[in-house]
Protein backbone atom coordinates (compact mmCIF):
# COMPACT_ATOMS: atom_id res chain seq x y z
CA UNK A 1 0.00 0.00 0.00
CA UNK A 2 2.85 2.52 0.36
CA UNK A 3 6.44 2.58 0.60
CA UNK A 4 8.73 4.31 3.00
CA UNK A 5 11.74 6.53 1.97
CA UNK A 6 14.34 8.91 2.94
CA UNK A 7 15.57 10.76 0.42
CA UNK A 8 14.12 14.20 -1.98
CA UNK A 9 12.51 13.55 -4.93
CA UNK A 10 11.29 16.08 -7.35
CA UNK A 11 7.49 16.69 -7.15
CA UNK A 12 5.59 19.88 -6.98
CA UNK A 13 4.95 21.89 -3.55
CA UNK A 14 1.63 20.96 -1.88
CA UNK A 15 -1.43 23.48 -2.38
CA UNK A 16 -1.17 24.26 1.47
CA UNK A 17 2.07 24.82 2.42
CA UNK A 18 3.23 28.84 2.34
CA UNK A 19 6.81 30.84 2.18
CA UNK A 20 8.03 33.56 4.00
CA UNK A 21 10.83 35.67 2.79
CA UNK A 22 14.20 34.99 4.95
CA UNK A 23 15.58 37.48 6.31
CA UNK A 24 19.49 38.72 6.96
CA UNK A 25 20.57 37.27 10.58
CA UNK A 26 23.90 37.90 12.41
CA UNK A 27 24.05 34.42 13.94
CA UNK A 28 24.42 31.77 11.25
CA UNK A 29 21.73 29.67 10.43
CA UNK A 30 21.78 26.27 8.74
CA UNK A 31 19.14 24.66 6.45
CA UNK A 32 16.97 22.07 7.78
CA UNK A 33 17.35 19.51 4.88
CA UNK A 34 20.69 19.67 4.01
CA UNK A 35 21.73 21.18 7.14
CA UNK A 36 24.49 23.57 5.03
CA UNK A 37 24.61 27.40 5.74
CA UNK A 38 21.70 29.73 4.86
CA UNK A 39 22.38 32.71 2.56
CA UNK A 40 20.31 36.10 2.69
CA UNK A 41 17.69 34.31 0.79
CA UNK A 42 15.72 31.45 2.29
CA UNK A 43 12.13 30.02 2.83
CA UNK A 44 10.40 29.36 5.80
CA UNK A 45 7.54 26.82 5.81
CA UNK A 46 4.29 27.22 7.85
CA UNK A 47 6.37 24.97 10.78
CA UNK A 48 9.28 26.90 10.90
CA UNK A 49 11.36 25.13 9.30
CA UNK A 50 14.12 27.13 7.39
CA UNK A 51 15.65 25.80 4.33
CA UNK A 52 17.23 26.64 1.06
CA UNK A 53 15.05 27.97 -1.63
CA UNK A 54 16.30 25.66 -4.03
CA UNK A 55 14.39 22.59 -1.89
CA UNK A 56 11.39 24.52 -2.79
CA UNK A 57 12.03 23.18 -6.33
CA UNK A 58 13.57 19.41 -5.94
CA UNK A 59 11.76 18.51 -2.33
CA UNK A 60 8.47 16.38 -1.82
CA UNK A 61 5.65 17.88 0.71
CA UNK A 62 3.85 15.92 2.60
CA UNK A 63 0.39 15.87 1.44
CA UNK A 64 -1.49 16.35 4.73
CA UNK A 65 1.01 18.58 6.88
CA UNK A 66 2.81 20.41 3.86
CA UNK A 67 6.40 19.91 5.87
CA UNK A 68 9.16 18.92 3.28
CA UNK A 69 10.29 15.22 3.80
CA UNK A 70 13.37 14.58 5.02
CA UNK A 71 15.27 12.81 7.60
CA UNK A 72 16.24 15.82 9.79
CA UNK A 73 12.93 17.16 9.31
CA UNK A 74 10.04 14.20 9.40
CA UNK A 75 12.54 11.13 9.57
CA UNK A 76 11.35 10.80 6.15
CA UNK A 77 8.06 9.60 4.70
CA UNK A 78 5.57 7.43 2.60
CA UNK A 79 4.67 6.86 -0.63
CA UNK A 80 1.40 5.47 -1.26
CA UNK A 81 0.74 3.49 -4.54
CA UNK A 82 -1.59 6.09 -5.83
CA UNK A 83 1.02 8.74 -5.73
CA UNK A 84 0.22 10.34 -2.63
CA UNK A 85 3.28 11.19 0.16
CA UNK A 86 3.19 11.26 3.90
CA UNK A 87 5.47 12.19 6.08
CA UNK A 88 6.51 9.44 9.08
CA UNK A 89 4.93 12.14 11.85
CA UNK A 90 1.91 12.07 9.76
CA UNK A 91 1.94 8.35 9.45
CA UNK A 92 1.94 8.09 12.97
CA UNK A 93 -1.98 8.45 13.64
CA UNK A 94 -2.73 7.76 10.22
CA UNK A 95 -6.14 5.90 9.25
CA UNK A 96 -5.68 2.55 8.15
CA UNK A 97 -8.04 -0.26 9.95
CA UNK A 98 -11.67 -0.59 10.67
CA UNK A 99 -11.30 -0.43 14.46
CA UNK A 100 -9.26 3.31 13.86
CA UNK A 101 -12.47 4.59 11.77
CA UNK A 102 -14.76 2.92 14.38
CA UNK A 103 -13.05 5.39 17.11
CA UNK A 104 -13.37 8.16 15.18
CA UNK A 105 -16.75 7.72 13.44
CA UNK A 106 -17.90 7.87 17.44
CA UNK A 107 -15.43 11.05 18.16
CA UNK A 108 -17.01 12.32 14.84
CA UNK A 109 -20.65 12.06 16.05
CA UNK A 110 -20.62 12.91 19.63
CA UNK A 111 -18.95 16.15 18.09
CA UNK A 112 -21.66 16.76 15.49
CA UNK A 113 -24.46 15.70 17.99
CA UNK A 114 -22.95 18.48 20.29
CA UNK A 115 -24.45 21.19 17.82
CA UNK A 116 -27.22 19.80 17.20
CA UNK A 117 -27.58 17.24 14.45
CA UNK A 118 -28.88 14.28 16.04
CA UNK A 119 -30.91 12.80 13.77
CA UNK A 120 -28.15 11.24 10.96
CA UNK A 121 -28.68 7.39 9.91
CA UNK A 122 -26.97 4.61 11.53
CA UNK A 123 -26.75 2.90 8.31
CA UNK A 124 -24.05 3.62 6.53
CA UNK A 125 -20.63 2.25 5.95
CA UNK A 126 -17.47 3.51 5.80
CA UNK A 127 -14.61 2.19 3.48
CA UNK A 128 -11.14 3.45 3.04
CA UNK A 129 -10.02 3.32 -0.33
CA UNK A 130 -7.05 4.68 -2.62
CA UNK A 131 -7.44 8.01 -4.53
CA UNK A 132 -7.98 5.88 -7.82
CA UNK A 133 -10.38 4.28 -6.72
CA UNK A 134 -12.40 7.16 -4.55
CA UNK A 135 -12.00 8.71 -8.09
CA UNK A 136 -14.10 6.17 -9.37
CA UNK A 137 -16.46 6.42 -7.00
CA UNK A 138 -17.12 10.07 -7.28
CA UNK A 139 -17.55 9.88 -11.36
CA UNK A 140 -16.23 12.67 -13.71
CA UNK A 141 -13.13 14.38 -14.33
CA UNK A 142 -10.35 12.92 -11.54
CA UNK A 143 -9.47 15.03 -9.08
CA UNK A 144 -6.36 14.68 -6.88
CA UNK A 145 -7.50 16.39 -4.08
CA UNK A 146 -10.35 14.72 -3.49
CA UNK A 147 -10.46 12.93 0.25
CA UNK A 148 -14.14 11.59 0.52
CA UNK A 149 -17.06 10.88 -1.35
CA UNK A 150 -20.53 9.65 -0.18
CA UNK A 151 -22.58 7.45 -2.51
CA UNK A 152 -26.36 6.52 -1.45
CA UNK A 153 -28.07 2.93 -2.23
CA UNK A 154 -31.07 1.19 -1.55
CA UNK A 155 -31.27 -2.26 -1.15
CA UNK A 156 -34.26 -4.81 -2.34
CA UNK A 157 -36.51 -3.56 0.12
CA UNK A 158 -36.13 -0.28 -0.94
CA UNK A 159 -34.47 0.72 2.06
CA UNK A 160 -31.80 4.03 1.49
CA UNK A 161 -28.21 2.64 2.74
CA UNK A 162 -24.85 4.96 2.36
CA UNK A 163 -20.96 4.21 1.60
CA UNK A 164 -19.03 7.25 2.50
CA UNK A 165 -15.21 6.31 0.70
CA UNK A 166 -12.46 8.09 2.73
CA UNK A 167 -8.67 8.06 1.80
CA UNK A 168 -6.90 5.34 2.94
CA UNK A 169 -4.00 6.64 5.23
CA UNK A 170 -5.14 10.01 6.31
CA UNK A 171 -3.74 11.44 10.03
CA UNK A 172 -6.55 11.04 12.30
CA UNK A 173 -7.54 14.85 12.58
CA UNK A 174 -7.42 14.85 8.79
CA UNK A 175 -10.11 12.03 8.41
CA UNK A 176 -12.07 13.26 11.37
CA UNK A 177 -12.60 16.17 9.26
CA UNK A 178 -13.87 14.75 5.85
CA UNK A 179 -15.97 12.45 7.36
CA UNK A 180 -17.67 15.08 9.62
CA UNK A 181 -18.21 16.77 6.21
CA UNK A 182 -19.27 13.10 4.75
CA UNK A 183 -21.91 12.90 7.57
CA UNK A 184 -22.62 16.64 6.88
CA UNK A 185 -23.96 15.53 3.31
CA UNK A 186 -26.07 12.15 4.79
CA UNK A 187 -27.99 14.51 6.91
CA UNK A 188 -28.79 16.31 4.42
CA UNK A 189 -30.15 13.66 2.35
CA UNK A 190 -32.09 12.31 4.84
CA UNK A 191 -33.25 15.80 6.09
CA UNK A 192 -35.14 17.19 2.97
CA UNK A 193 -34.47 21.00 2.45
CA UNK A 194 -34.11 23.62 0.08
CA UNK A 195 -30.49 24.95 0.38
CA UNK A 196 -29.35 25.79 -2.75
CA UNK A 197 -27.05 23.51 -4.43
CA UNK A 198 -24.13 25.93 -4.74
CA UNK A 199 -24.37 25.78 -0.75
CA UNK A 200 -24.25 22.42 0.25
CA UNK A 201 -20.51 21.91 -0.22
CA UNK A 202 -19.74 24.98 1.32
CA UNK A 203 -22.29 23.75 4.40
CA UNK A 204 -20.76 20.25 4.71
CA UNK A 205 -17.41 22.34 4.77
CA UNK A 206 -18.63 23.80 8.39
CA UNK A 207 -18.58 20.70 9.27
CA UNK A 208 -14.77 19.64 8.48
CA UNK A 209 -14.08 23.26 9.91
CA UNK A 210 -15.45 22.21 13.53
CA UNK A 211 -13.45 19.22 13.77
CA UNK A 212 -10.66 21.42 12.96
CA UNK A 213 -11.35 24.25 15.73
CA UNK A 214 -12.36 21.53 18.38
CA UNK A 215 -8.95 19.90 17.92
CA UNK A 216 -7.03 23.53 17.81
CA UNK A 217 -3.10 22.29 17.05
CA UNK A 218 -0.82 23.94 14.80
CA UNK A 219 -1.96 21.31 11.79
CA UNK A 220 -5.71 22.10 12.18
CA UNK A 221 -4.70 25.89 11.83
CA UNK A 222 -2.71 24.95 8.88
CA UNK A 223 -6.02 23.46 7.06
CA UNK A 224 -8.15 26.11 8.55
CA UNK A 225 -6.06 28.98 7.11
CA UNK A 226 -6.34 27.05 3.88
CA UNK A 227 -9.78 27.07 3.81
CA UNK A 228 -10.24 30.28 4.24
CA UNK A 229 -7.76 31.60 1.35
CA UNK A 230 -10.02 29.42 -1.06
CA UNK A 231 -11.11 31.36 -3.64
CA UNK A 232 -13.45 29.11 -4.94
CA UNK A 233 -17.04 30.09 -5.70
CA UNK A 234 -18.39 27.62 -3.61
CA UNK A 235 -15.48 26.39 -1.15
CA UNK A 236 -14.28 29.67 -1.02
CA UNK A 237 -17.31 32.41 -1.69
CA UNK A 238 -20.15 30.87 -0.53
CA UNK A 239 -17.82 28.83 2.85
CA UNK A 240 -17.56 32.84 3.78
CA UNK A 241 -21.09 33.39 3.85
CA UNK A 242 -21.81 30.53 6.13
CA UNK A 243 -18.98 30.74 8.19
CA UNK A 244 -19.79 34.27 9.14
CA UNK A 245 -23.66 33.58 9.63
CA UNK A 246 -22.78 30.60 11.72
CA UNK A 247 -20.60 32.82 13.61
CA UNK A 248 -23.19 35.91 14.20
CA UNK A 249 -26.07 32.74 14.84
CA UNK A 250 -24.71 29.94 16.25
CA UNK A 251 -25.41 26.31 15.00
CA UNK A 252 -28.82 26.51 16.28
CA UNK A 253 -30.09 29.22 14.51
CA UNK A 254 -27.95 28.46 11.46
CA UNK A 255 -29.90 25.09 11.60
CA UNK A 256 -33.21 26.23 11.56
CA UNK A 257 -33.04 28.83 8.92
CA UNK A 258 -30.62 26.82 6.80
CA UNK A 259 -33.71 26.86 3.82
CA UNK A 260 -33.51 30.23 3.46
CA UNK A 261 -30.07 30.12 2.01
CA UNK A 262 -30.01 30.07 -1.60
Amino acid sequence: MFTKFHSLIFISFCCIFSYLPGINLDLIQTCSICLQPLNDNFLIDTWGNKFHTKHKHNGIFCNSCSRIISQGITKGGYKYDDGRYLCSLCQLSAIKSDSMVQNSYQSVIKQIHSIGIKNISSNISIKLINLIELNNKKGGKSHKNLKGVTNTYYDEANKKYYEIFILFGLPEIEFESVLAHELFHVWLYENPNSLSTDFIEAFCNLGSAMIYKNNNTHFSQIHLQAMEDETDSIYGINYQILKNRLNKYGWKELLKHLTNIK
